[in-house]
Order: structure tokens, then C-alpha cells, then sequence
């Protein structure tokens, strides 16, 4: 079956809240179907606008969402918000002394100067606030004290390290994010369909968790609109906790300011133990059924204490088919719920501030894509103080990618692959059969490749230009 929008804009305001979380103002509730059976929702022509508050983040918003669906397609949506949610213009002055910058905002840009509200953002790149300044439609940007922006402008070490192109200069533009939004939210679903859906949104992240998974985004643009150049904030794609991971194919996603693509699972960190029950620490979210086989580890050294099958399950407590005096204070995995099999292949990913962060995952490729102007690399990366997500790598296979500038920092590694216990201290090489064939690394930071404690795998016929050793 299948429903056509007709072309045109469709304007929602905010979303609600109820007992189990956001109430989304466009969103697709318990539809089902079958694999045999699809339902296409055709949108070409089509952009759903959200009239969400320009509120400071932390307070989130939320646009458009698909909550315990099956087998649903989307198909050539476009998604915006008004007010945006950022601003925006470019550089005309740099007063280093006042700690300031101003601009000259951009034609449409949602005016901060006009809106009652202290902006904050990280400390060292944080700004208090925005005041009117030298002519008409230009704007002071009042930097955060602790703002280390114009101090690393001017650091004689920083610009013969980077030169023109990695300081700040009157003519390059300057984004002011202070809002956030999920723009797409795809909650307990399984086998849902994304195809050539474009999202605009300021500061608006894709974020997929739980269920059975195994979704398609095709074809997929997650960016600024054509003549603007706000960044996405917040994680580009952040999914979680699935049975079965996505693949994206020939999606293009720019301009995010945290982590460019997040999968990752959840670990179980155990409070305390009493016979063959376990019992979770207080927000400790690992998703857990009867049947499902853990993986317990040593929290210090990163040591595997054994498995064991879950029985039964109450609220924060599980009973195993094993005592568990011996895994007090240990740490769960559980490899069912950790986005398996997940692909990512032919994208295009440019111009984006963190890392493309694998926590967890058994068999998972990334494949043909390109890597333009990253921040950070690409980390399998696994840990146990992140208090929430993570996971082990297993399988992965990253294949005849290109990865060029990425991780340029002094310290940065284009690809990396690891594992740190909690006292930073591990021992125990979790991470395991690991893939990298066909790569070409051009111009990364300090090194193309680095991994550690990673028990077997091949890295072969990779190409590495003006770049260092791997290890």
C-alpha cells in the first residue's frame, strides 16, 4: 500500500511530552506491516516545516518521529525549521582585546540579538551573548570568558601549524548555534525504509534506537540548504541498541559539531549481586531479555569473567542461569542489542568537527565511502567509563574508503581502533578480527592507523600519502 502527499509545505508547531517520553509533532505511531508487505509514504515535492522554540540547548526539541513501526517507507521529504535556531554571517572584525567578534548576519538568519536569552556553548568555544554593532545588520559576538577562540587565533605555534586556512580571518563566516532538535526519530522500529529524504534542520541530528532495526537510509541528505552553511550540532546519526544496525547508502551528511555518526550499544554496569541475580546500577540502560547470553567483564582490567544466559527480568535486576557472586562490580555486554551487521557504504562525509564512532557491533563494513575534512577519525572504539554507551567491536571491516584531512590535529590518527578498562589500565585485547584493505589515507594527522588491543585481523593494500607510520 502507499500514500502520496501532494507537493507543497506542511507547517507542525512543538512537541508534547507524556509518561514515556516526547510526543513528537509529526509521527507515526504502531503502524506495522509486514516485510511481504511495505507501506510507502511518497513526499517528493514535500517539506515539513516545525515551528520549534529558540530555546538554548540543553532543552531539546523534536520534529518528526516513527515510534514501534514496522516496515514503513519515506520517500523524498524535505525538513526544515522556522526559526532556525542558529545564526549566522560573516566576519568583520576580530577585536582580540574586547574578546569579540562581529559579523555581518546573513539574509533570513534568526536575529540572537533580539531575543531575551544568555547563549552559552562549549567553554573554550562558548559566547555570552550577541549585541547590535558598528552599522545595521551587524551583530557583537560577546565570547565567554573562558573561551580560548581568539587566544588560539593568535598563538604564533597554531598559525604555522595551520596556517590562514585554520585561524579565523574577516570574510569567513561564523555559525551561532543555541538550540537542538531530533529530527528524525526512529524508536523500536524495525525494517524501516529513508529514501531521499533531506533534513535542513539547525542542530538537528538523526537518532535511531531500540527494536529490531535493520533500517535503510538511501540516497539521504543531512545538510545545510543551498546558500546557507549552519552546522547540524549535536551527533549527525546516533544509533543505538538495535538488534540489527542500519546501512546507509549514498547518503551525504556535513556540518556536524559532535560526533559524526555514533552506533553503539549500551553497558551494564553492576550495582551488587545476591545468588544468581544480578542488579543494574541506577541508569544503567542496557537492554536485557530471557535468553539473551551477556559477556562479564573485569570493570579494572578488562579481564572476561564468563557468560551467562538472563532468565528473567524485573526493573534494574536480572536472574542468570549461573551464580553471580563472582561478578560483583563487573561489567555486562550484551551482544544481541549492539546495531549488528550494520553497513555504511558509498556516502560522502565532509566538513565535520568529531569522530565517526563504532562502540560495539558484530560484522559490521564500512565501505567505498569518502571522508573529506574531519575533525577527529574513525574510532572502533571501545571503554568502560563512558557510564552509558558502548559495546565491543567484532568483525568490522573498513574497505576502499578515502579518508583525506581527517584527524589533521598533531595528535590525530585517522583510523583507530581500542579499548580502555576503567582504570585506563586494560590488558586484554576485546576488540577482535578486525579488516582494513583498499584504503587510501591522504594527509591525516600524526598517523593513518593505530590500534591496540585488538586480538587478530589484517591491515593490507591501504595507500598512505604524506603520512606517518601505522602501528
Amino acid at each position: 500500500g502507499e500514500v502520496r502527499i501532494p507537493p507543497g509545505d506542511y507547517r507542525f508547531g512543538k512537541e508534547s511530552w507524556d509518561k514515556d517520553g516526547p510526543v513528537y509533532p509529526l509521527e507515526f505511531r504502531g503502524l506495522k506491516r509486514d516485510a511481504a508487505n511495505p507501506f510507502r509514504i511518497l513526499a517528493e515535492g514535500v517539506t515539513f516545516w516545525f515551528d520549534l522554540p529558540p530555546d538554548q540547548a540543553p532543552s531539546a526539541h523534536f520534529a518528526l518521529g516513527f515510534v514501534e513501526c514496522s516496515h514503513l517507507t519515506l520517500e523524498g521529504a524535505t525538513l526544515d525549521r522556522d526559526p532556525r535556531g542558529c545564526m549566522e554571517g560573516r566576519i568583520t572584525q576580530l577585536d582580540a582585546a574586547g574578546n569579540r567578534i562581529e559579523i555581518e548576519a546573513a539574509d533570513g538568519t534568526f536575529c540572537a540579538a533580539l531575543y531575551a536569552l544568555q547563549l552559552r556553548g562549549p567553554a573554550r568555544l562558548g559566547y555570552r551573548n550577541v549585541e547590535p554593532g558598528t552599522q545595521p545588520g551587524r551583530y557583537w559576538v560577546n565570547l565567554a570568558e573562558k573561551s580560548e577562540l581568539l587566544t588560539t587565533n593568535q598563538d604564533p605555534a597554531w598559525r604555522s601549524a595551520y596556517g590562514e586556512a585554520g585561524t579565523l580571518q574577516v570574510g569567513d563566516g561564523l555559525c551561532l548555534l543555541h538550540t537542538t532538535t531530533t529530527a528524525i526519530g526512529v524508536r523500536n522500529c524495525t525494517g524501516m525504509k529513508f529514501i531521499g529524504v533531506r533534513n535542513h534542520i539547525t542542530k538537528g541530528c538523526m537518532r535511531e534506537s531500540g527494536g529490531g532495526g535493520g533500517h535503510l537510509w538511501k540516497d539521504c541528505y543531512f545538510g545545510p540548504r543551498r546558500g546557507t552553511c549552519h552546522w547540524q550540532g549535536s551527533d549527525g546519526f546516533l544509533s543505538g541498541c538495535m538488534e540489527r544496525g542500519s546501512t546507509l547508502d549514498g547518503c551525504t551528511l556535513l556540518h556536524t559539531t559532535d560526533d559524526l555518526i555514533n552506533f553503539n550499544g549500551l553497558w551494564g554496569y553492576i550495582d551488587k549481586v545476591s545468588g544468581r541475580t544480578i542488579t543494574l546500577r541506577r541508569g544503567s540502560e542496557m537492554p536485557a531479555h530471557a535468553g539473551d547470553r551477556l559477556n562479564f567483564f573485569d570493570k579494572q582490567t578488562g579481564a572476561p569473567l564468563g557468560t551467562a544466559v538472563v532468565e528473567s527480568v524485573s526493573p534494574q535486576s536480572l536472574t542468570l542461569d549461573r551464580d553471580a557472586e563472582s561478578l560483583a562490580g563487573a561489567v555486562a555486554e550484551n551482544p544481541r542489542w549492539q546495531n549488528n551487521g550494520w553497513e555504511i557504504r558509498a556516502c560522502d562525509f565532509r566538513d565535520c568537527y568529531q569522530r565517526f564512532l563504532i562502540q560495539g557491533g558484530n560484522g559490521g563494513t564500512l565501505r567505498n565511502c569518502r571522508f573529506t575534512r574531519i575533525g577527529s577519525g574513525v574510532c572502533l572504539d571501545s571503554n568502560f567509563f563512558t557510564n552509558n554507551e558502548g559495546g565491543i567491536c567484532r568483525g568490522i571491516q573498513v574497505l576502499d574508503n578515502v579518508f583525506e584531512e581527517v584527524a589533521i590535529h598533531p595528535d590525530g590518527v585517522a583510523l583507530q581502533a581500542g579499548f580502555q578498562s576503567l582504570n585506563h589500565k586494560a590488558g586484554t585485547p576485546l576488540l577482535s578480527k578486525l579488516t582494513v584493505k583498499g584504503n587510501r589515507f591522504l594527509n591525516p594527522g600524526r598517523r593513518s592507523i593505530q590500534f591496540s588491543l585488538v586480538a587478530g585481523g589484517v591491515i593490507t593494500g591501504n595507500t598512505f600519502v604524506n603520512s606517518g607510520k601505522p602501528r
